[in-house]
């Protein structure tokens, strides 16, 4: 692995902004209940609306992502994400809120696919097994992180907005840490070490 520095840091700044999605996929229906009202029933559609949106927006940047690198992908959603963010947490109504949710569906998917192609364009040949597990593991080991904060901030604060709020935070350093990562690089390393 310390031959692949490229790859750490970029596992790095996944391990950060993933743990701003896996905050938002825990506790976005616990939001939409506590300071939205919204129902059970809403909830569901809710959800349901954000996997679909999720799965266009894979797909549609997905062919941005052959053109533009992962990491440039990654980038973009991570900013739209940060809006849909902002959006969320400054929301008067439901309807705003329903903007924001749509929002992250859209970008939630894109982060995810290219971050997978990403670290794929970054494994050598015959290597891939040990290092999706590393992949695997960077967005496990810290997974409590987020979640931790959202719950220590709600309660300091008497507010699920401050509370979110740790998302937005999440994924500004995850953006930072990623821009430390030089795409040409790794896979380059990559093909070195077939």
């Amino acid at each position: 692995m310390k031959k692949y520095r490229q790859i750490i840091r970029f596992l790095l700044a996944r391990m950060v902004y993933n743990d701003g999605l896996v905050t938002i996929f825990a506790f976005g229906g616990i939001y939409a209940a506590g300071t939205f009202g919204f129902s059970f029933n809403e909830i569901m559609i809710f959800g349901i609306v954000l996997n679909i949106t999720a799965g266009i927006g894979a797909f549609l940047m997905g062919f941005l992502d052959d053109k533009l690198g992962g990491k440039k992908i990654i980038q973009i959603s991570i900013l739209f994400l940060i809006i849909a963010g902002f959006i969320a947490i400054l929301a008067p109504n439901k309807q705003l809120f329903w903007v924001a949710g749509v929002m992250v569906g859209i970008f939630s998917g894109p982060n995810q696919s290219a971050s997978r192609s990403l670290m794929g364009r970054f494994i050598p040949t015959g290597k891939e097994n040990e290092f999706f597990g590393f992949y695997a593991f960077s967005g496990k080991m810290t997974a409590f992180f987020g979640p931790l904060l959202l719950g220590i901030l709600t309660d300091t604060f008497h507010s699920q907005r401050a509370g979110v709020s740790i998302v937005i935070l999440l994924f500004i350093v995850g953006s930072i840490l990623l821009k430390t990562v030089n795409e040409k690089e790794g896979i380059l390393q990559a093909e070195r070490n077939l």
